[in-house]
This record gives structure tokens, sequence and C-alpha cells, in this order.
């Protein structure tokens, strides 16, 4: 994966720069931001997508639209995510 322009011109900064204790903190704050973003963008690449009339949680033909045939099997899935993730599973 490439680095974007901006954030190359972040690291490439002259760090012989002194900062305060408040421009430090918002740019520790950024590049925080910055390395958050960059793994939820490659989490989302790394999950299949939902296909468009078919139930995500039990495999049924639903709406041509829809991912879900109904509430019941979006709680149901969603609560199957939340356990997974905090059993260290990930996304299932």
């Amino acid at each position: 994966m490439s680095l974007t322009p901006e954030f190359r011109a972040e690291i490439e900064r002259d760090q012989s720069e002194r900062l305060g204790p408040d421009d430090a903190a918002t740019r520790h704050e950024g590049e925080f931001l910055s390395i958050a973003l960059l793994q939820q963008r490659l989490r989302a690449g790394a999950t299949a997508a939902a296909e468009p009339g078919v139930c995500t949680n039990c495999g049924e033909h639903c709406l041509p639209l829809a991912v879900y045939c109904d509430e019941d099997c979006r709680a149901d899935h969603e609560q199957r995510l939340v356990a997974n993730t905090r059993e260290g599973r990930g996304r299932r």
C-alpha cells in the first residue's frame, strides 16, 4: 500500500522542530487518528461484502436490495459478531 502525499510529507518533515506541549499533543492525536483510519480501511477491505438479496445471517433469499431477511436475523448476526470480537475470533 502506498503512502498518500500528505502522509509522506508528515513523515519527512524536519524532526528538529520544537513543539510546545499542546502542539505535540495535537500532532500525536493526528498520528493516532491516521493509523486508526488506515487499520479500519484494511479491516474493511479484508471482509467480504454482503451480497444483496441473500441474508447475511441465514443465507436465505430476501428482498433484492436487503442483506438480512428480517430484524431477528440482523440482531442475531450482530450479536454473533460482537461475541466473536470479544473472544478474539474476528468477523465471521
